[in-house]
């Protein structure tokens, strides 16, 4: 089989012997008899699944004991909904940096569930940069201030984390997890 090299911001290429760990336990998962798609999400042999998977990124990421470690399904699109949700439950109010299409869809979701402020943005040059912030502009009382780390559809990076107060930092991160260290316990969820 010839190999693709897959540079494309979505999905990366994955080692052969990984590729191929995978396909043998897709039929019989470590003796099991049966694959991990089909057994119960309730199975002691799942439960050690989802025990050593959050183990291992406990330790890759250096994710400090008081952080709850969660799997959730629905991808970006979802968490969009998912965040407001469940911390614009103070005041109501939240920050967000415009950094790209994925910003602008998590700050336009949160719009539907309380006060979304814009604190800055980059659209004026199809976002192609990561803007300057002046905390004047920040709200003080807000319940989360809004990043994403990694643009991949323009190309930027947030190299230093905005300095938010009190208010917890949120980060999608989904397109550059796991690349580099990062200090966890800077940001109130990722």
């Amino acid at each position: 089989m010839k190999r693709v090299y897959n540079f494309s911001a979505g999905p990366s290429m994955l080692p052969e012997p990984v590729l191929r760990r995978a396909a043998d336990e897709m039929l019989d998962y470590h003796g099991s008899g049966q694959s991990v798609m089909e057994m119960s999400h309730r199975s002691k042999l799942f439960e050690g699944i989802i025990c050593s998977a959050e183990s291992l990124l406990r330790e890759v990421m250096k994710i400090p004991d008081n952080y709850k470690v969660l799997f959730l399904q629905g991808g970006a699109s979802s968490q969009f909904a998912m965040v407001p949700l469940n911390l614009m439950t103070g005041s109501g109010k939240a920050d967000f940096v415009l950094t790209g299409q994925w910003a602008t869809k998590a700050y336009k979701e949160a719009a539907r569930y309380g006060d979304a402020h814009v604190v800055a943005s980059s659209k004026d040059r199809t976002f192609t940069y990561i803007p300057k912030l002046n905390p004047a502009a920040f709200t003080k009382d807000a319940d989360y201030f809004y990043i994403c780390m990694n643009n991949t559809i323009y190309g930027t990076v947030y190299h230093t984390l905005p300095e938010t107060g009190n208010v917890p930092l949120v980060a999608d991160i989904s397109s550059c997890a796991l690349s580099r260290p990062m200090d966890v316990s800077r940001f109130g969820l990722l």
